[in-house]
């Protein structure tokens, strides 16, 4: 029997978790990111795969141009995470992941930063053995890690292992959590963010259709027709709002919505869009996995497509996996 629900449970969990909290807690971006002549995004960093080695490119936005910044031999990028206001941001490695005896499992986990300012990674922790494991930002000076092991004493329990550090790589927080998984439910490792928000006088109003509630003229925007529309990330600032839906779902869009001027701007339809990041008047959004995965760069000011990124191995915002 309890073979049975060890496959079951395998069959309900990935090997890396991609899970958030909903919308009501989504963190969203600085307001200085649109319309700021203070500091101007020139590259930003993603994960891709070059043959059998997953490492981390710098794109420059101007030259259009991906270039390999880090990679090594004996380890491999799993997740990449920059932080609210893209001032910091952290990767995690491991040496080895995959799926043994129907159980997954990665270890040799290690925490890097990469320092902006000059351009180098630097080495923050290692970490133990999992079977899954998620990261994130909290906030602009937190960054979380939850990594779920099994426990060698018990079969049905589970560790989650709970990590937070500042933004200069100091460990705040460690702490274990015992969790039986066949009478509680398996414990996916869920990064949750502080409720901060810069929508001020607007919010979004669901029903038969999506609407934008102005508090100030006390009226209400049309979006768009969406019955049971789940959003999976909702980023707001003075001039837009841009959202996406929950991937992989049956209709999976990326919206951005002009505030100042009360329509769509562009909707983006794609079951694999995943993740996307807002730097300066470019929109980044990646979409699909693994050899597939690429990533599609957006002028919001211009409305158009203004490059591609693919690699052979593919490439993604968080992950490739």
């Amino acid at each position: 029997m309890f073979v049975k629900l060890i496959k079951i449970f395998v069959l309900l969990t990935i090997l890396f978790s991609g899970c958030t909290e909903d919308n009501k807690t989504e963190l969203p971006l600085a307001k200085n990111i649109f319309n700021t002549k203070k500091e101007q995004i020139k590259e930003f960093y993603f994960v891709g795969k070059d043959g059998n080695k997953l490492g981390i490119f710098k794109h420059d936005f101007a030259k259009r141009k991906s270039i390999k910044f880090w990679f090594d031999r004996k380890e491999k990028v799993i997740l990449l995470n920059y932080s609210p206001n893209l001032k910091h941001i952290y990767f995690l490695t491991a040496k080895y992941y995959g799926i043994r005896s129907t159980l997954p499992y990665i270890k040799r986990i290690k925490l890097y930063s990469i320092d902006l300012y000059n351009n180098e990674v630097n080495f923050i922790d290692s970490l133990m053995n999992g079977t899954q494991i998620n990261a994130d930002w909290i906030n602009d000076n937190s960054f979380k890690v939850i990594i779920n092991s099994r426990d060698l004493r018990f079969s049905e329990y589970m560790n989650k292992h709970t990590f937070i550090y500042n933004n200069t790589g100091k460990k705040l927080l460690s702490t274990i959590e015992t969790i039986n998984f066949i009478k509680e439910g398996y414990p996916l490792p869920v990064i949750n963010r502080f409720p901060i928000s810069v929508k001020k006088n607007n919010q979004l109003v669901y029903g038969d259709s999506l609407y934008i509630f102005d508090k100030i003229e006390n009226e209400k925007h049309f979006v768009l027709f969406s019955k049971n529309l789940n959003i999976h990330k909702e980023y707001w600032s003075d001039e837009f709002l841009i959202f996406n839906t929950v991937p992989n779902e049956k209709r999976n869009i990326l919206l951005i919505y002009s505030i100042k001027r009360n329509q769509v701007i562009k909707i983006f339809e794609n079951n694999n869009i995943k993740n996307f990041i807002l730097f300066n008047d470019y929109l980044v959004y990646d979409y699909g996995l693994d050899f597939s995965s690429s990533i599609s760069i957006f002028n919001i000011k211009k409305s158009e497509l203004a490059d591609s990124i693919k690699i052979k191995g593919g490439c993604g915002l968080k992950s490739i996996l």
